[in-house]
C-alpha cells in the first residue's frame, strides 16, 4: 500500500466529521448538565439581630441556583486525612433559627440552618471535643446531601473554624485540670 495514492478526502469532509463529533459531545454535555442540580452554600458564623437581642449562630445557608427543584435530605460533617470521621447534623422540627429538612427549594429559594454558638449540646461543641489536632480542623468539611443523590461539599469559613479551635483549647484546659 502506497501512502501517496491514498485518498484522504477533501477538507470539507474532514471539517464535517469534526463538526459532527463536536456537536455530539456538546449534546452529551448539555444533557448531563440538565439533570444536575446547582447549589450555592456557605458555612460560617453569623449574628442575628432582633431588636436589642443579638444571637451568634453557626450558620449553614443553602441556595438553589439551578432550574430544578431540590430537597436537602441530610447535612453531614467529616474530618481527618488518613482516618476519616463522618457524622450528620440531626435536624428535627423547624426552630427559630433552623429550617426543617426535606423542604422543596425551587430556583432562587434559600434554606437556613442556624445553631446557637453558646450551646454546649450542638455539633460545634461536639466537634470542639472530638477534634484532636490542627489536622482535624484543617480537613473539616460540611456536606449538603440532596434527595436525588447529589452532594455539595463546602469548607467552613475561618470564623467558624476559629470558634471550634477555641472550643478545642477550652477542652484541653479542662481535661488537664
Amino acid at each position: 500500500m502506497e501512502l501517496p495514492n491514498l485518498n484522504w478526502g477533501s477538507v470539507a469532509d474532514w471539517a464535517a466529521a469534526f463538526g459532527s463529533v463536536f456537536a455530539a459531545l456538546v449534546a452529551l454535555h448539555l444533557g448531563q448538565q440538565a439533570g444536575r442540580i446547582k447549589l450555592s452554600a456557605f458555612c460560617g458564623v453569623r449574628v442575628i439581630v432582633s431588636g436589642s437581642k443579638q444571637d451568634r449562630l453557626a450558620s449553614i445557608m443553602v441556595t438553589n441556583v439551578g432550574d430544578r427543584p431540590v430537597r436537602i435530605s441530610t447535612i453531614g460533617l467529616s474530618h481527618g486525612l488518613l482516618k476519616k470521621s463522618h457524622g450528620i447534623i440531626k435536624i428535627g422540627e423547624k426552630t427559630e433559627f433552623c429550617e426543617s429538612l426535606l423542604r422543596v427549594l425551587n430556583d432562587g429559594d434559600q434554606a437556613h440552618f442556624g445553631f446557637p454558638l453558646n450551646s454546649e449540646t450542638n455539633w460545634i461543641a461536639h466537634q470542639g471535643k472530638e477534634f484532636q489536632n490542627w489536622l482535624d480542623l484543617a480537613t473539616f468539611r460540611v456536606t449538603i446531601y440532596c434527595s436525588n443523590g447529589q452532594k455539595l461539599k463546602i469548607k467552613p469559613e475561618r470564623a467558624l473554624l476559629d470558634e471550634i479551635r477555641a472550643r478545642m483549647k477550652e477542652n484541653k484546659v479542662l481535661s488537664r485540670a
